[in-house]
């Protein structure tokens, strides 16, 4: 062992450590930014939770990467580049996806998520699948017109159009349904949520 080897690992720790802290701290203001972001008026008018929060995440990305560069300008006596910057603002976007996707978006469209809601809201009921049924039907469908923003929504996406006093599934949506199909094929998803088959003999007619 020569007489370097010890100041050349001691030199890999630090660039480790200042590694590690630069893309810690990369997350830490990617997240806050992307949440305070959320509490303004920023893009308001996007009524669509998922396509607001895809702007408001490249916002965040923005700035994360000028607070992040700053950062790594600091460590430079610890082996940090500004380019280092950009690998941990890409980590942060990508963790600031997943948990925008996975709570608030789930949140804001999960049947499971409002099923539970209802029933929180009276802990000491018992529900059948009748009742949850009968919830869901009245408050869901009914009282938050539920199928309405969806079909507004999909119309806003262009997988819909208007037509006369319904809608109409548009080449963008049948793409869409094809790519689903896909998906749930591989990931072995309820096939029926994107077969379209038509309803049952004993099912209600529309």
């Amino acid at each position: 062992m020569t007489e370097a080897t010890p100041v050349r690992a001691r030199q890999a720790l630090r660039w480790l450590a200042a590694q590690g802290a630069l893309h810690a701290g990369a997350i830490l203001v990617g997240f806050a930014v992307f949440v305070l972001l959320f509490q303004t008026d920023l893009w308001s008018g996007v009524t669509i939770l998922f396509y607001r929060g895809l702007i408001l995440l490249v916002v965040a990305f923005l700035i994360t990467v000028v607070a992040t560069a700053a950062l790594a300008g600091l460590g430079r006596a610890w082996g940090l580049r500004r380019r280092d910057a950009l690998g941990a603002c890409v980590l942060s976007l990508a963790l600031n996806l997943s948990v925008f996707v996975i709570f608030p978006v789930t949140i804001d469209r999960s049947i499971s998520v409002f099923l539970l809601g209802q029933m929180a809201a009276d802990p000491e009921a018992r529900f059948s699948a009748e009742r949850a049924r009968a919830r869901f039907e009245s408050v869901y469908v009914g009282e938050f017109r539920q199928v309405e923003r969806r079909l507004a929504e999909q119309t806003a996406s262009g997988n819909l159009a208007a037509d006369g006093d319904g809608y109409v599934i548009t080449p963008q949506g049948r793409a869409f349904i094809r790519l689903s199909a896909r998906i749930a094929k591989v990931f072995r998803t309820d096939p029926r949520m994107v077969e379209g088959r038509p309803p049952s003999e004993n099912a209600p007619m529309p």
